[in-house]
């Protein structure tokens, strides 16, 4: 039984009322609960989860009183170096319920000197209640071997889990002719990791103890070469874990009673020639790891486990295993640890009897065998429910991208052949039809060049089929180094919403862009599965540095606090980022990108950076983008260091008042703002002036801005022969007014504000509308957007939804302020 998903379901109420601050009973009732019903409230408790026993306990001195004296309810008592006698009196005299004796001497946390003489006082203080055990746990020994022989006081009557840890030796006899002589059917758990202890639980004196245990986990540190005849003795038993242990050699024909009520059997360098013969009818999951004295094979005589669902079998040799009869198996996981496909082809064979057996059933695979990548192919045809597979694989070119084929439907071959199975004439169904996750484990990816013809392949796989998973790993256990392929996206700036994803890596395909997508953890170093890549998203938080080591790239990540500047990486031209054509960060410190580079760079969105308020010294090394054409920005000051000579368009989120030196000074030198054909204002600030910003973009044909005050200075969109609000002169020099800044502006749209609750703006509207006509302007669409701003009940943060929207100029080209459905109204966004 899950104890922890049993205790969310049998507690959900109990989470439910605290969400909803709604008490479960009236303020003050709660002492009118009698006791006796409080304890066997208390005791239903407990058994299902521990935790909440502390939790119980603290409410109140009622309830911690009535937790002590309900004796179905354990107390743990802990042993440790500074344990005084004192102390284990005063817990055993003061509670009524049984305990849970914990020995642990070599606990880090304390780090006292060991006094043989109180701890074998306290051992026999706690010894005078033995006969409310209901645990006893011996962790680790005293050091050196310094105690006196030790002895229960009263028979351990209810002792129900006996565990003894590595090295205790000597030390646990007494206690073991304890357990002989006064144990009751109700010790049912016992756990061993040391040889002496184990060799005395086969004494004729205690192997009545073994009669009744469900429960045994035997895990030696170092192989014993002596056997250990247990098997006979065990009656009752469920669970039976072991680990370095030698098992004699039973005849098929030999009775043992643990065939027929185990459930769950898990061994580790542990021989199984016992199981040879017999039928295992109650098995549910089973672990073979590095059998010994495999000899399955040559006896020729089944393993029949009809019940069993979960299988785990790793070995160097797994001829024995096509012995194995698993009618019902749902979960197998395989490993061979031959070296080569030559040896792993013979593996493999073995293997596809027990895979064909239950190919009705088995649904998850996790294979890790070298071999041959079309008899992998049959043996995977034999398998048409699978729905979870797991390859452990070697190396990228291990497997082709003719393999990853087989997963999508493919026509036939001109001559109306091919290499894999399938009808001559017809399209060729994919392989493994039911599959929902794929994952490859990759443990030398990096060691060679990058393979990403290999990630367009796979990303064929997701295009083709929506309803897969796909998972890459490498170098490294699965969860630490997981990258997700998802689907390819035609627009992977506009569609690609990975919610909770930090970093997002894209190869460009015909088809569209492959992402590959995982997580990050603050601090170290996280591998990146290619050294070029086209799209890259970041987000996260504190400080990234991009570097290139062992023809590999790798992402450092530490915290922004507290914490030195990351080495930089300038030196270095990085291909990652000599490769990348379009970049998103955001919530990122953006000092990476200081000094270098990025010739091919096409798109850039940064936003929500650490930098957005002010300069930073970090960022006085330009960053070079000659060829990109649209940014996305919230800080005018980063901006300041791109030289961006070919930008056409821009979305700046933030503008602070000294945004107009900035913009003359520093943007308009590092970009070539000639050609800036759109350009998004967001945040405007009060009083702010336009002008200076206008009067650099002849070629400006789209314009919005937006402001959280809602004030707008229109008058820079007046012809300036009007106002007189501005002496421009033409760049050549002659002296001649220009009548209209930004001549070419075509459209223009205020976010955020209402004109029709301002009535002093409708002058000036009608001006702007009616004069730059006059002057020629090409000015065809001028809008008002509003917004309703909402806060959801799920979270705090604010959503906005469409409002109401206003068009200035009519069907003539006259002035005129037409309301339009408010649906239709959206907050402009630059695709990034």
């Amino acid at each position: 039984m899950d104890s922890d998903s049993d205790s969310d379901k049998s507690f959900g109420w109990a989470d439910l009322a605290l969400r909803n601050h709604c008490p479960l009973l009236p303020p003050g009732k709660a002492d009118l609960i009698p006791v006796e019903i409080l304890s066997e409230i208390f005791l239903l408790i407990v058994q299902y989860w521990s935790g909440y026993r502390e939790c119980l306990m603290l409410v109140c001195r009622r309830w911690h009183a009535i937790m002590l004296s309900t004796p179905g309810i354990h107390s743990q008592l802990t042993i440790r170096r500074s344990t005084q006698k004192e102390v284990v009196q005063a817990f055993i005299q003061g509670r009524k319920s049984r305990l849970d004796v914990r020995v642990d001497m070599n606990d880090e946390m304390d780090d006292s000197d060991f006094n043989p003489e109180n701890f074998f006082a306290c051992f026999m203080t706690a010894a005078q209640a033995s006969s409310r055990w209901s645990s006893l746990n011996l962790i680790s020994p005293p050091p050196h071997g310094e105690y006196k022989a030790l002895q229960t006081l009263q028979p351990l009557e209810r002792l129900e889990t006996f565990k003894v840890g590595h090295g205790l030796g000597k030390f646990v006899e007494p206690l073991m002719t304890a357990i002989s002589r006064s144990a009751s059917p109700n010790l049912t758990i016992m756990g061993l990791a040391d040889s002496i202890a184990v060799h005395y639980l086969v004494q004729p004196a205690c192997l009545h103890v073994n009669h009744f245990l469900t429960t045994l986990k035997i895990h030696l540190s170092k192989r014993v070469d002596s056997p250990v005849d247990i098997l006979p003795h065990l009656h009752r038993l469920e669970t039976f874990e072991a680990r370095n242990l030698c098992l004699p050699s039973y005849p098929t024909d030999a009775p043992l009673p643990l065939t027929y009520t185990l459930r769950s059997l898990n061994l580790r360098s542990v021989s199984v020639q016992w199981m040879v013969g017999h039928v295992f009818p109650a098995l549910e999951k089973c672990t073979i790891r590095f059998p010994h004295h495999v000899d399955i094979n040559q006896a020729l005589q089944p393993v029949t486990m009809p019940s069993c669902s979960r299988l785990r079998y790793h070995s160097n040799d797994l001829q024995p295993f096509a012995q194995f009869r698993l009618p019902h198996l749902v979960k197998l996981d395989v490993k061979s640890g031959q070296w080569n496909v030559w040896r792993g082809n013979p593996q493999l064979v073995a293997l596809c009897p027990v895979v064909a057996t239950g190919a009705k059933s088995l649904t998850s695979l996790r294979l890790d065998v070298e071999c041959s990548e079309k008899l992998l192919l049959y043996m995977l045809s034999l398998i048409p429910a699978l729905r979870f597979l797991d390859l452990l694989v070697a190396r990228p070119n291990a497997l082709s991208t003719t393999f990853f084929q087989a997963f999508i439907v493919r026509k036939p071959d001109a001559d109306g052949t091919s290499d894999l199975v399938g009808p001559p004439s017809q399209a060729i169904a994919p392989l493994c039809p039911s599959l929902e996750i794929l994952r490859l484990h990759y443990r030398r990816w990096l060691r060679g060049p990058d393979k990403n013809a290999l990630i367009v392949a796979l990303g064929n796989i997701i295009s083709e089929r929506r309803d897969i998973l796909l998972e890459l790993s490498f170098d490294g256990p699965p969860f630490d180094e997981t990258w997700s392929i998802d689907e390819s996206m035609r627009k992977p700036h506009n569609d690609i919403v990975l919610k909770g994803v930090d970093i997002i890596l894209g190869i460009a395909t015909p088809h569209g862009v492959i992402p590959m997508s995982r997580n990050l953890r603050t601090g170290g170093l996280v591998s990146l599965p290619v050294k070029e890549a086209d799209y890259l998203r970041l987000r996260g938080s504190g400080r990234f540095e991009f570097l290139f080591t062992h023809d590999h790239m790798e992402l450092m990540t530490v915290d922004d606090y507290d914490r030195p500047p990351l080495p930089t990486s300038l030196p270095c031209v990085l291909p990652l980022f000599s490769a990348l054509r379009v970049l998103v960060v955001e919530r990122v410190n953006p000092s990476f990108l200081a000094g270098h580079t990025f010739p091919k760079l096409e798109r850039c969105r940064v936003v929500k950076s650490s930098d957005r308020y002010g300069a930073s010294p970090s960022f006085v090394t330009d960053t070079g983008m000659p060829v990109c054409t649209r940014v996305g920005i919230d800080s005018p000051y980063l901006l300041a260091t791109f030289k961006l000579p070919q930008i056409y368009e821009l979305a700046l989120d933030y503008f602070p008042l000294d945004g107009s030196t900035l913009w003359e000074d520093q943007i308009a030198v590092n970009a070539n703002l000639s050609g800036l054909n759109l350009l998004h204002m967001k945040d405007w600030p009060l009083n702010g002036d336009l002008v200076p910003i206008l009067r650099l973009l002849p070629s400006l044909e789209t314009f919005i801005i937006s402001s959280q005050l809602g004030v707008v200075p229109f008058r820079a969109f007046l012809p300036m022969g009007a106002y007189r609000t501005s002496g421009l002169k033409q760049p050549s020099g002659e002296g001649q007014r220009l009548p209209l800044l930004c001549p070419k502006l075509q459209c223009v749209q205020i976010e955020g504000q209402d004109p029709s609750v301002d009535p002093e703006v409708i002058p000036i509207l009608k001006d702007i509308v009616t004069l730059r006509a006059e002057c020629g302007s090409p000015l065809k669409e001028f809008t008002f957007s509003t917004y309703r701003c909402t806060v959801t009940r799920e979270s705090s943060e604010s959503k906005f939804v469409p409002g109401r929207r206003f068009e200035l100029i009519g069907k003539n080209g006259g002035f005129t302020m037409e309301r339009i459905n408010r649906w239709v109204a959206k907050k402009f966004h630059l695709d990034i």
